[in-house]
């Protein structure tokens, strides 16, 4: 069977604006299939917004937008394909965790032992098995996190849209949720999240960074990295720091002097060789930026 490259959702030129204010402002992206990939972007960057748009929550004033190669337009045809996690709370809080997700099942026409097995699943992921006959109001904020979680899942969409979807949930099961979403992007799924935890955006394959309405980088997390100038820091403790500096600096490395310790900003991993060549330092230590940092410079319009 032929693969589909073509993107899971692709826009050109999308804008939205609610009254005066502009949310999405000529938005231009490609959102691959196959892997997991976070938007970034400060609070009014019009993240929330495109996800509603993919799902025709909301309609665009202008510009082109296709979801797994359909025009937007025609989303409704491939809803079956689409899941969809809301910040906002989407369950029925007088049924029970089980019969939430029996609702859910039989909205895309899962039924008999494939509907049970698949409940059965989903609820050992989230780790609610033990609490199917409590009704959904009277969950916690985390429970109702992960119950929601399973049954955006239940119909194992093609396209997966979270939005902060690990609110609230304790480190070991973000651990087992991301192993799924890892797993879903191995299988040729497409899991599309925004989140403001750096680290999560850090497991992501790819990152689109949101400013203004824009795409402003997208990329690998190491290639948003270099798109905000950032690089592995080399951190020297020298006998003679001034002159060291001075000589990596003729050689064209970006050399700084702080407290007699001499830092070193570097392109790749590759030229810790190199400038171990030209100097002997008594002490060295190497850190490696963080996506928080690009953030900041991001913002800042750096």
């Amino acid at each position: 069977m032929a693969v589909d490259k073509s993107p899971a959702v692709s826009a050109r030129g999308a804008t939205k604006s609610f009254g005066q204010l502009r949310v999405l402002d000529g938005l231009d992206v490609d959102i691959p299939r196959g892997v997991t990939y976070c938007l970034l972007g400060p609070n009014g960057s019009g993240k929330t917004t495109f996800i509603r748009a993919i799902v025709r929550l909301l309609r665009l004033d202008s510009g082109e937008l296709r979801v797994l190669d359909r025009p937007v337009s025609d989303v409704e045809e491939i809803y079956s394909r689409i899941g969809y996690m809301t910040q906002h709370k989407a369950l029925y809080p007088d049924l029970t965790v089980e019969e939430n997700m029996q609702f859910y099942s039989g909205l895309y026409g899962i039924k008999g032992q494939d509907r049970e097995d698949r409940i059965e699943e989903l609820l050992r992921m989230v780790d609610l098995s033990e609490h199917r006959k409590r009704l959904a109001g009277a969950l916690s904020g985390g429970m109702y996190q992960r119950l929601s979680l399973a049954c955006t899942l239940v119909h194992r969409p093609e396209l997966l849209l979270l939005d902060e979807p690990t609110v609230g949930i304790d480190p070991r099961l973000r651990k087992t949720f991301w192993e799924y979403f890892q797993s879903m992007a191995e299988a040729g799924k497409t899991v599309i999240i925004t989140t403001h935890l750096m680290d999560e955006a850090e497991r992501c394959q790819m990152v689109g960074y949101m400013r203004a309405g824009r795409m402003a980088a997208q990329g690998s997390p190491e290639e948003i990295l270099n798109q905000a100038g950032l690089g592995p820091r080399l951190r020297l403790w020298l006998a003679q720091p001034e002159d060291d500096a001075i000589l990596l600096q003729s050689l064209g490395f970006e050399a700084e002097i702080d407290g007699g310790v001499v830092t070193v900003t570097l392109k790749s991993h590759a030229q810790i060789k190199d400038v171990l060549a030209q100097i002997s330092p008594r002490d060295i230590r190497l850190s490696e930026p963080r996506l928080e940092e690009a953030f900041l410079r991001l913002s800042e319009g750096a």
